[in-house]
């Protein structure tokens, strides 16, 4: 028996319901996701998704570096201990989505969804059939729109990274939503980290920008000398705490207006708890900053020198030869042999060239040069003679080394509860199997996610300069009303910028490399300036050394956090 056609108005009705109800639950994308800032791409949702961070590819490329730590500490891409891998799993921010990608490989029978705010994920085009054909890619914003999913559609959730983009008072409701899409006894994971500001104590700074210090007095004929006062050296006591405190709190005040906790470790389990059943709440792992890299050897010099003729008419007639010089393992240099010849002939075509021939030359001449022994000057020979010094040298620590741990656990924690932690969600063994040089990789993390949060940066030092100058004096910001915003710029740039290199001197991934058996990089030759230089940092680095202490080892560079539940 075939039903009565529908009123036109209730069909209508109903339609623009259903339109509605799917609007909602399938939110379109927009066309225009990302805007360029400076150069780098953000989300262009504004205040309705306070994530701060770019989607530059350095920081991106991160999400590798956990996947890999799963896989050390458990030999799984999940800290979940299934006794039959999930059929149809959620990984909510999903990112890139590499994790997917190995999950998929991992349990080949699984179906998996990807969630994420903008389309940043690999193509499924570039993918593996076997791994394209279980995979979905979806996207809109969990904090303005219920998740585009059924109720208890997944029997598996992974979350992680997410807690830079999550205001504190979104969390319950975002962990309503998870328990509403999961199945009955489905799992789900979170693994989040801290905001942590990786700083450099003055020692090691100091060192990267120390100048020599310049004579300040003068020496009159009758040998009196008189001195003059040098500028005065600010108090210790009114120095900020590092050289990049400004950043530091720049960093901090963007994830403060956001209402995002910097402590996602310490707070989650409160909200988890409340609506996960037999959770299991890791410990808050911290990785120390890595040990001090060897300091890279020196490169060869290039030695320039200026040959000719005593008698020349003018010096702009003058060949010069470039004499390439190499540093032996014995420390002495040998230049190259180098002969050529130079032609300057006259023209008498009209009365300007008569006129120049006349200046340079009064003939035309044919000058030949043969180069094959060269002596150097005393001051370069003493360069080499300090740059072999400095080979030898070593730093005298001040300090009595301690054994070397490549994580700490959480400090209140007694021994009694430190034993009784969840062992398979980090296991002990697997964590002090962990490499020195491997926390260089989370110090490079984490100083990654500072440089993709610079935009946003940027924008609280403008805020401040405008409305709360007196704040910026205390880091030394000489701010001139006169001056424009672009020159405001320009200095926040050369912050930024001092920041990068000093951490990649912190970091050294050449020492990493070369500790894999990668060759040491090749470095193009120095000048005789650019040698003295490069010494004089080094021997600045050595002496800094000296005053290294255990405490400025042991810094954390990175916190990290593993939460598992079930609905039940």
């Amino acid at each position: 028996m075939t039903q009565p056609a529908s009123p036109p108005a209730l069909a209508s009705a109903h339609s623009k319901a259903s339109t509605s109800f799917d609007a909602k639950r399938h939110p379109r994308l927009k066309e225009g996701q990302f805007t360029l800032k400076h150069g780098q791409k953000h989300h262009s949702y504004g205040e309705k998704a306070p994530y701060p961070l770019s989607y530059d590819r350095a920081f991106l490329e991160m999400e590798s570096l956990d996947n890999r730590l799963a896989y050390h500490l458990r030999g799984s891409v999940s800290y979940v201990n299934f006794e039959e891998p999930p059929e149809r799993t959620l990984d909510l921010g999903c990112g890139t989505g590499t994790w997917i990608i190995d999950a998929a490989k991992e349990w080949p029978s699984c179906e998996f969804v990807g969630f994420d705010l903008v389309n940043i994920q690999v193509p499924l085009k570039y993918l593996d059939e076997s791994v394209a054909r279980r995979v979905e890619w979806k996207h809109g914003n969990f904090l303005t729109t219920r998740l585009p999913f059924d109720d208890d559609e997944f029997d598996h959730v992974h979350i992680q990274s997410i807690a830079k983009g999550v205001p504190e008072n979104k969390w319950g409701v975002l962990f309503e939503e998870i328990n509403r899409v999961l199945r009955p006894s489905g799992s789900v994971e979170i693994i989040e980290d801290d905001v942590v500001f990786p700083t450099l104590p003055r020692w090691f700074t100091n060192a990267l920008r120390a100048r020599p210090r310049r004579d300040t007095s003068v020496h009159f004929p009758n040998g009196s000398q008189r001195g003059y006062p040098t500028s005065p050296t600010p108090s210790s006591q009114n120095m900020p705490s590092h050289d990049h405190a400004l950043l530091e709190s720049l960093n901090n005040s963007v994830f403060e207006h956001r209402f995002i906790n910097t402590k996602p470790t310490a707070v989650l389990p409160s909200y988890f708890t409340t609506y996960f059943r037999q959770v299991t709440l890791g410990p808050v792992v911290k990785f120390p900053m890595p040990p001090l890299p060897q300091i890279q050897a020196l490169p060869s010099q290039m030695v320039t020198s200026y040959v000719g003729e005593p008698n020349f008419d003018s010096p702009e007639t003058r060949p010069s030869s470039v004499v390439s010089s190499s540093i032996g393992s014995d420390g002495v240099t040998r230049p190259s042999s180098l002969s050529f010849s130079s032609t300057v002939s006259s023209s008498t075509t009209s009365g300007d060239s008569i006129t120049n021939s006349s200046i340079f030359s009064s003939r035309p001449r044919t000058t030949s040069f043969s180069l094959t022994t060269f002596e150097f000057e005393d001051s370069v020979s003493d360069v080499h003679n300090h740059r072999r010094s400095f080979m030898n040298q070593t730093p005298t620590p001040t300090t009595t080394a301690r054994p070397f741990k490549p994580f700490m656990l959480d400090s209140s924690l007694s021994e009694s509860e430190i034993a009784a932690l969840p062992g398979h969600l980090f296991p002990v063994a697997q964590l002090e199997a962990l490499s020195e040089r491997s926390l260089a990789m989370h110090l490079y993390r984490s100083y990654q996610s500072v440089l993709a949060c610079q935009e946003a940066m940027w924008e609280e030092l403008k805020d401040r300069i405008r409305n709360r100058k007196e704040e910026l004096a205390a880091f030394g910001w000489d701010d001139d009303e006169e001056l424009e915003e672009l020159q405001n710029r320009k200095k926040f740039e050369t912050l930024i910028d001092r920041y990068r290199k000093d951490m990649q001197a912190r970091v050294s991934l050449w020492c990493s490399l070369t500790e894999r058996g990668w060759p040491s990089p090749v470095r193009e030759p120095l000048s005789k300036a650019e040698l003295i230089e490069e010494e004089r940092i080094r021997d600045g680095m050595l002496e800094a050394r000296r005053f290294a202490s255990t405490e400025d080892l042991q810094v954390p560079c990175r916190a990290l956090r593993v939460l598992v539940g079930y609905k039940l």
